[in-house]
Formats: structure tokens, sequence, C-alpha cells
């Protein structure tokens, strides 16, 4: 068993929410991780050195041409840490779970780092109008933040769960059957509101670009306009786009 640190968790979180490991014969393999072409920035800045740091390794990333951009190791170390974490080789979407020595541990850190790694990889966070009571603003701007995770793994969704009740982070929880009988049933892991959006900031946090800016954006105007890519968030950040602009044509 691998020593299991803050740095490793967000790991298996990472790995959890963009990973995919590939197990051949004679003890050889390699584990992918890799996610939207906009996240690039999250993966030369963050991921890709988590990943350097943690495994003394010399990885670098790449765009794929399925559309991806991340990197492709057949490093043992990286591959072994993940196996003795009981981590499955091949598809794990339906199946992977929180490594039972973070969920039992009992550590706020390495459940805050694993949170953080999946939500990076695989969650969202967005704001939406509300039409209670007289603000104008509230009914113009989309101002409530709601932080959602999404999983087929109802094993994922159960130890989730289980890690924000120790949290004390305040949650709701659904699940959601596709029409298509060919789609798998969605669990769905909700946390909203103001309080809950600055409770997961503080116990959790956020490291990729794409999500962090929207909070950042909200933490300053008061509202995140929706259907904006990365670059017009960071040039509203830099004064260079006027929110209110893009905040109107945006906010139907």
């Amino acid at each position: 068993m691998v020593e299991l640190s803050p740095e490793l968790a967000e790991i298996c979180g990472i790995h959890a929410g963009d990973g995919y490991m590939r197990l051949r014969e004679k003890n050889r393999g390699e584990v992918d991780i890799s996610g939207h072409l906009e996240e690039r920035d999250y993966y030369d800045n963050h991921v890709i050195p988590l990943f350097n740091n943690v495994f003394n390794l010399g990885i670098s990333g790449k765009a794929f041409s399925r559309g991806s951009y991340g990197f492709i190791t057949s490093k043992k170390e990286v591959r072994d840490a993940l196996l003795s974490l009981d981590f499955p080789a091949g598809k794990k979407s339906k199946i992977v779970r929180v490594p039972k020595a973070i969920l039992e541990s009992k550590n706020i850190k390495l459940y805050g780092a694993f949170l953080r790694g999946l939500f990076d990889t695989d969650g969202n966070l967005y704001f939406r109008k509300s039409y209670v009571g007289i603000s104008n603003f509230n009914k113009k701007y989309n101002h409530y933040p709601i932080i959602k995770l999404t999983t087929i793994s109802r094993f994922l969704a159960e130890d989730i769960i289980k890690m924000l009740h120790e949290m004390d982070i305040i949650f709701y929880y659904s699940m959601f059957d596709p029409k298509k009988t060919n789609e798998n049933r969605e669990y769905l892991i909700i946390v909203n509101g103001v309080n809950g959006l600055e409770k997961w900031m503080e116990l959790i946090g956020i490291k990729n670009p794409v999500k962090l800016s929207r909070y950042l954006i909200w933490k300053k105007f008061g509202f995140c306009p929706p259907h904006t890519t990365l670059q017009q968030r960071e040039d509203i950040l830099k004064g260079k786009l006027d929110i209110y602009s893009i905040g109107s044509s945006f906010n139907g």
C-alpha cells in the first residue's frame, strides 16, 4: 500500500473523474488522464506537475486526436499506486468508488483533496437566476451558485455522501433515470447557495481555471454570465471585457 497524502488523494479524485487504466500482458499497461481542450492550463499547470511531483516523473501534456488534452504514462509507479488503492482497470464508470484507505481515514484534508480532484475533472459550477422576492438583480443576473457532481456509479455517490456528512457540508441527493434504455441511471449530488459554495471553497477548493474563473467572477461582481468561454471570463477578470454587456446578451 502506498503512503496516503493529500496530493495522492487529489490524484485519486482526478483519476476517478478523468482517468482510464489499461492493463496488458507481462505486468505492462498505462494510465490515461485527459479532459476538455479548454482545460489545457489546468493540466499543464496543476495536474501534470502534481503527478510529476508525487511520482518523480517527467510527464508533459499533449492534445489527442480524440479532442481532449492530457497525458498517457506507462510508468509502473503510477499504475501500481492506483491498483493498490483498488482502482479497476478497464471501464470503471459504473463501479469506481473512493479508495477505502481514503474513505476510512476520516481525514478531512484527504476528503477535501479527493473531492477537489473529482470536481475539477468531472463536476460543474454554475449560477442561476432567482425569481423569489422583488430584487430585479436576482431576476436579471445568474447569481445563485450550484455545485453539481454527477456519476453513474452508485458506489461513488454513496462514498461522496459519507464524506460530505463528515465534512458537515449540506447537500441534496437525487437519481435520474434516462428515458433511453441503453443509458445508465445517474446519481446527482448538489451543493447550492452562498453558504454551500463558500464552505466548499474553504474545505475543498477549486484548481481548474475553467471552473475557478466562474467563482472569481461571481465573487467580484455578484453574478456570473452563463454560456461564456474561459477566455471571455479571463478577459472579464482582467477588465478587457464588459461583464454587463455580455451578461445581458447571454442572460436569456
